[in-house]
């Protein structure tokens, strides 16, 4: 694996993989890596000739000074952790990324203003100018995205089919630790106690789902069933519980397939988590 810091370096490396004719997978990251991450690799390796994974701490997607300082960094673990499985490490400074005469920005649409975006203004915004950055930098044939953030993987796929960007956007599957607890960087600033009790989120979320299979359709009633689970775990606070149809649209009536949606703090560690359900 060669680690690359430059981003004239990796576009010279991509557009000549491609012009090879070599198809690239590409996963973007914020380090802090863990199985999930290496989940999204490993598919991305199952289907592509070369895989690049970029590290950066995207300041413009924080809508907290204090969350940014508090991310978790470690490069030199996280490249050990990959380096069997990819060929190249984009490491950018955030001056190589944003140059003091950078002005332009991607502006969302309403699918981003709600749930995520609600709660952290801006969010999106600057989640979508990376990786609009990153997907013309490294010219990837896929990319692949993890649907733990479900709404970031549907803001990044109606973009690349707005701006007629020519790379497939790849959902992968939730990794979970044993408990049930859905895999994040965020995580490790659990305490022991506070981990434990944050596998009853994806509990929460299954007797939901369960709730919905034996057949209740009544989206309110739904959503108030699982914010009610959710108000009995200790120590947190929620900001919210949604049902929502695949591409997030609010329905009064599930008749179609839906992914509940649910965000909230344990300590002073915000998690989000969801789960689909499909209408068979």
């Amino acid at each position: 694996m060669k680690v690359i810091k430059k981003v004239i370096s990796i576009s010279k490396i991509a557009n000549n993989i491609r012009l090879k004719k070599n198809t690239i997978g590409f996963i973007p990251t914020m380090g802090a890596l863990h199985e999930g991450h290496l989940f999204l690799i490993q598919k991305a390796r199952e289907e592509n000739d070369i895989v690049i994974v970029s590290i950066f701490v995207n300041p413009k997607q924080f809508t907290n000074a204090h969350d940014l300082e508090k991310y978790p960094h470690n490069i030199e673990k996280d490249r050990l952790l990959i380096e069997s499985y990819v060929d190249y490490l984009f490491v950018p400074s955030e001056q190589e990324m944003y140059p003091s005469d950078f002005h332009t920005s991607i502006t969302v649409g309403d699918h981003a203003h709600d749930l995520e975006g609600e709660f952290r203004s801006g969010h999106f915004e600057g989640m979508a100018t990376v990786v609009h950055k990153f997907l013309t930098i490294c010219v990837p044939t896929r990319a692949y995205f993890g649907l733990k953030d479900y709404q970031q993987f549907m803001v990044v796929s109606q973009m690349v089919e707005d701006l007629n960007i020519n790379v497939k956007i790849i959902g992968v599957p939730t990794v979970r630790e044993e408990s049930g607890l859905a895999m994040s960087s965020r995580n490790v600033q659990l305490s022991d106690v506070d981990r434990k009790i944050a596998a009853r989120v994806y509990k929460a979320l299954l007797d939901t789902k369960n709730k919905i299979i034996s057949g209740e359709r009544n989206s309110h009633v739904v959503e108030k069933y699982c914010m009610d689970l959710l108000l009995q775990i200790p120590n947190s606070k929620i900001e919210y519980v949604a049902v929502r149809t695949l591409p997030l649209k609010r329905i009064p009536i599930i008749q179609s397939d839906i992914v509940l949606l649910v965000a909230l703090s344990i300590g002073h560690v915000r998690l989000i988590d969801n789960i689909i359900v499909r209408n068979n």
